[in-house]
């Protein structure tokens, strides 16, 4: 599958992928959301959003201890205590050590998060404070098919995939828009725990691990198209999040094997995992998925290095712009915020798939800094030629707002509304 390449006739099949405002999704119609919210409308602004506004769930199928710790701990039982850091660095090693004698009490625990952590609920709450998207970061795993259990001891994903199930349906039932993003790649793509596992050095980069990855898109693809609730929601799936790169303070760009491997090798075979998977279920060019490739100011090698990505029209990029670690100077974010340029050549779809308020600025008694600097981000991102933003992240244990969006509309700091969201893009903070 790696060596083959998808055929001019079908990649001109698929240039015109569905976008969630052409198919009038709910959630992006501001002028029924205004109406919602008993508000005057007003006729200076357009009556439908054709950026994404969106929240991440992470935490959610692919746990981050980091921002979750008391859930990892003590409901989960994956260590001791959050005041002791012991605790296991990621969910293959809770598995592994903590329930290697008792796989079905550690299935069990697993089962419950993915139950509690994110429900219809949850999506409900994201729809009323004016978002219409929610990108979903999901493992290999989640597909039992391709785990060595031998070696891979992670918890049953069928439990997972119900409560998956269930979130999806309350998006198609509220016109939401969703991202699926393979966010915990076999043999990890970077040494985080962030994919699942805590490989040192990362692993994804080989044939083997390659091809599982390749054989989950093609299964999450037909399930996509297959299940009518999907269909309505998911318009675009992610074939790999944040691999090393040049960004790594480590020194650790490439792991071994990523370069040339992930933009020549990978990324167009998982792109034709994509579209031979569609082709076979005859789905048409309007309903194919755009595949989303983390974008070239990731500094991981250039995704449209390879020919097969480049002349495919309906792909799309992630750009991760966290602009304030370590920046406590308030008018230095600000001008970043205001003056930054996210796009790139020949990336003609892309979003900021993750950021987040998070600096060194004091944040109890900063409320309207961070307000405007939010604002900027917002407007940064939606400025032309970047189809819109997805925050990091909607729910976490940190007590901070500035990681945590249901916290930040809690304390009333950024819009709580879509009418809110949309007037914020003209208000003058730069």
């Amino acid at each position: 599958m790696r060596s083959s390449v998808l055929s001019a006739g079908l990649l001109a099949g698929l240039a015109h992928a569905w976008l969630p405002h052409e198919r009038h999704l709910p959630a992006f119609n501001i002028s029924a959301r205004f109406e919602q919210l008993g508000k005057r409308w007003d006729p200076k602004l357009p009556s439908g959003v054709t950026k994404i506004r969106g929240v991440n769930f992470g935490g959610w199928l692919i746990s981050e201890p980091w921002m979750m710790c008391n859930e990892w701990t003590a409901n989960m039982g994956c260590g001791t205590g959050c005041s002791s850091g012991q605790y296991a660095a990621s969910e293959f090693d809770c598995m592994l050590t903590n329930y290697k004698n008792n796989r079905a009490a550690g299935n069990a625990a697993f089962a419950k998060h993915w139950q509690t952590w994110i429900t219809p609920d949850t999506v409900q709450s994201v729809h009323d404070v004016g978002l219409n998207t929610i990108r979903i970061p999901i493992g290999y795993w989640s597909f039992a098919d391709i785990v060595d259990k031998s070696s891979e001891p992670f918890a049953d994903p069928a439990p997972m995939l119900a409560a998956l199930d269930a979130v999806i349906q309350k998006c198609a039932d509220l016109g939401i828009y969703v991202i699926m993003d393979l966010h915990g790649a076999p043999g990890g793509q970077q040494e985080d725990p962030f994919t699942g596992q805590n490989n040192k050095p990362a692993g994804f980069f080989n044939d083997y691990n390659f091809g599982r990855a390749e054989k989950w898109l093609d299964w999450m693809t037909r399930r996509i198209h297959s299940t009518p609730s999907y269909r309505a929601a998911v318009g675009m799936i992610e074939v790999l999040n944040e691999p090393v790169s040049r960004h790594d303070p480590s020194g650790r760009y490439p792991a071994p094997g990523e370069e040339p491997g992930l933009t020549q090798t990978y990324y167009p075979a998982a792109l034709q995992a994509v579209r031979a998977a569609e082709s076979s279920l005859g789905v048409s060019g309007g309903d194919a998925l755009h595949v989303m490739f983390m974008d070239g100011k990731w500094l991981s090698g250039d995704p449209r290095s390879s020919a097969v990505v480049a002349g495919d029209a309906t792909t799309a990029f992630d750009d991760h712009n966290y602009i304030g670690f370590g920046q406590s100077d308030q008018s230095k974010l600000m001008n970043s915020a205001c003056t930054d340029d996210r796009t790139e050549a020949g990336e003609d779809f892309k979003i900021v798939g993750e950021w987040s308020l998070v600096s060194d600025v004091d944040w109890p008694s900063n409320q309207a800094f961070f307000s405007r600097w939010f604002t900027a981000q917002q407007q940064l991102y939606e400025k032309p030629g970047i189809a819109g933003w997805v925050y990091w992240t909607w729910k976490t244990e940190l007590n901070d707002p500035r990681w945590t969006y249901s916290h930040l509309t809690a304390l009333k700091w950024i819009p709580t509304d879509a009418a809110g969201l949309e007037k914020n893009v003209f208000q003058q903070v730069c």
